[in-house]
């Protein structure tokens, strides 16, 4: 065992692809394969499993997952700390990014990061998921994170999930009910987040499906907007989990579950150039996302 097998071990755990993790490593896929099979090989058991197109991880690679990540951790930890110590990290990063990732993952990432590497300067940019795509096709920024954007060109990396989930504020009817039924929610004042999106129309269709007309009273653009109005007993939303943590563990809103509503499960992606060269700082900031517990949360 060496780190190399465990770093291609985690690579293909996260990205589900041994070509993919040939990519981000710069290997050829039969080296991916050789490291895994000889990591099997010293564990004396199989740690992937295929079945058909689709690659998963077996119990004992599930189990194994998290101990490789902190092997892998600490000896960048050790890299990181001499680096610091001589000085070698620092340059510019510039990465594009849409507004809820930057409201509500990036600070936390970025005084991370920071800590760690203080000589690296970041850029940030912001706009909808179609023009961070389009700063990563135009050679404008390194690295975008978006929400499922695909293109020819780009390569992507999951970084955490993005569920949309029903907020409430607490003396609403539905403050004790754990779950409630569509039909419930259309009798309800909705105010609207986001109009146009993917998340949206899956919500508005579901409405139109069980032939229910949905009572919005207000349509807002602003996350932080949209909350203050539920707090002010305007009305109800359906907003991103990870937007209202800080509330619902203050108590400030409460989240319902609705039955016969599809799962509304968009990821957060890190979006790059397949034809860019991952070195340098670059390979510094995607092994850092890898390891981030913001991102893991």
């Amino acid at each position: 065992m060496n780190m190399e097998q465990i770093e291609a071990f985690i690579f293909v755990a996260l990205t589900g692809s041994f070509s993919k993790t040939a990519e981000l490593l710069y290997l050829s896929q039969p080296t991916v394969s050789m490291r895994i099979k000889a990591l099997e090989t010293s564990m004396g058991c199989k740690l992937f499993q295929r079945t058909g197109h689709t690659i998963s991880l077996t119990k004992e690679g599930d189990l194994f997952l998290p101990y490789a990540k902190n092997i892998l951790h600490m000896l960048q930890e050790g890299q990181q700390a001499i680096q610091r110590s001589y000085g070698d990290v620092e340059g510019e990063l510039v990465i594009s990014t849409v507004f809820v990732a930057a409201f509500y993952i990036l600070p936390d990432l970025v005084e991370q990061f920071q800590k760690l590497y203080p000589k690296i300067k970041l850029t940030i940019l912001t706009g909808h998921s179609h023009q961070v795509l389009d700063m990563v096709l135009n050679h404008e920024v390194s690295f975008g994170i978006a929400r499922e954007v695909t293109h020819p060109q780009i390569n992507r990396i999951q970084l955490m999930p993005d569920d949309m989930v029903l907020a409430i504020y607490p003396e609403h009817a539905f403050f004790t009910r754990h779950q409630v039924s569509i039909e419930e929610v259309a009798r309800e004042r909705l105010i609207l987040f986001n109009r146009g999106s993917l998340d949206w129309k899956l919500i508005s269709s579901a409405f139109t499906h069980y032939q229910l007309q949905n009572n919005v009273v207000m349509e807002v653009d602003n996350i932080e907007v949209v909350k203050r109005m539920v707090k002010q007993k305007l009305g109800i939303a359906f907003l991103p989990r990870f937007s209202i943590q800080k509330d619902l563990s203050e108590g400030e809103l409460l989240e319902v579950s609705v039955q016969n509503l599809p799962q509304l499960n968009r990821n957060f992606e890190l979006i790059y150039l397949k034809d860019t060269p991952l070195n340098g700082i670059m390979r510094t900031f995607i092994d850092f996302l890898m390891q981030s517990k913001v991102l893991q949360m």
